[in-house]
């Protein structure tokens, strides 16, 4: 099977939210983050407004909706940030080969990865997981790096269901798989 397809800036921003909406070690940062900004402006403001001696319920409250902002405001900042290092990633020189046409050819044994400056064949058995959203197979080579597919990539179901197949073979555990 050969896939011919192109990556798009807005797909490697995909990749990236993909794995930080669901990985676990992602989502606990930004738990506690959320949990330690907003302790931090309660207590700290508290703390500052009994120290000046204005210590009252209107203080209190400012405090309080100040720690609400940034609960709730700290995913979407982090998000946000994330869109934008993608965006200043893809910007670098050495980086413009990221983006670009891709052929994903896939063999008996292995599958190979060719575009610009790019070259890269991998055994069934180095995929450790694979995800999806609504556009995309991710399959992961390691823990951070994925070939990204896009589902315009394939001419049917029928094809696109072949590729799941077959790249996911070599992976025991279902919970791996998407």
């Amino acid at each position: 099977m050969e896939l011919h397809y192109d990556i798009t800036r807005q797909d490697y921003i995909d990749f990236n939210l993909n794995y930080f909406n669901h990985n676990a070690v992602v989502q606990r940062s930004i738990k506690m983050t959320r949990i330690g900004t907003a302790a931090l402006v309660i207590v700290g403001g508290t703390a500052l407004m009994y120290w000046l001696g204005s210590l009252n319920v209107w203080s209190i409250a400012v405090y309080t909706a100040m720690a609400a902002v940034c609960f709730f405001g700290t995913p979407w900042y982090m998000r946000r940030k994330v869109i934008k290092n993608v965006d200043r990633i893809l910007s670098r020189a050495n980086n413009k080969q990221v983006c670009g046409a891709k052929t994903l050819i896939l063999r008996d044994d292995s599958f190979e990865l060719v575009g610009e400056n790019e070259d890269t064949v991998y055994q069934y058995a180095a995929v450790q997981r694979t995800a999806s959203d609504e556009g995309h197979y991710y399959v992961f080579v390691d823990e951070f790096s994925a070939v990204i597919v896009p589902f315009s990539a394939f001419e049917s179901e029928a094809q696109k269901q072949e590729f799941y197949t077959r790249i996911t073979a070599c992976i025991e555990d279902e919970a791996l798989k998407l």
